[in-house]
Order: C-alpha cells, then structure tokens, then sequence
C-alpha cells in the first residue's frame, strides 16, 4: 500500500437488512395515529395514549422514542408539552 491510494469497502445488503432500514425511518400505523394525536393536542398525556390505543406505559414510551427519531417532534417534562419540528 502507498500513503495516497484510496480505498473503499463496499458490503452488500440482503433483503432483510435493507428493509429493516427502511422501517427504521416510517411509522408505524399506530405511531402515525399517536403523532396525529400529538399534532392535535401538544399536551397529550402517556395515560391518554394508552386508554385510545389499550397499550401499556412500556409501549407508549417506546412509540415516543420511534416519533421523536423520524419525525423529530419533542417532549419537554418541565412544560409538559411536545415541540414539533
């Protein structure tokens, strides 16, 4: 190898892998109904998601964490309020 030679690694995704990827960056159904709720409602509760949808706390949070990466919207405790990008 010489110093200036340029290098490039390229590995190739199955199937799975680039549809994992794609799902990584969509909502799901309820996650696209929870964030209409959201735009509906900046002071929408974790307790109200889950009396609509009939999930648990765990799965709430987790349908936030999902929202918050795609869409980039914000839930400030201190306000108790979402900031949408």
């Amino acid at each position: 190898m010489i110093e200036d030679d340029v290098f490039r690694i390229t590995i190739p995704l199955d199937k799975v892998a680039t549809d994992e990827g794609r799902e990584q960056k969509t909502l799901s159904e309820r996650e696209q109904k929870i964030y209409n709720m959201i735009c509906e409602n900046l002071h929408l509760s974790v307790e109200q998601v889950m009396a609509e949808f009939d999930i648990s706390r765990t799965t709430v949070f987790r349908d936030y964490a999902k929202i918050k990466k795609v869409t980039g919207a914000m839930y400030d405790k201190k306000t108790s309020t979402w900031t949408l990008d």
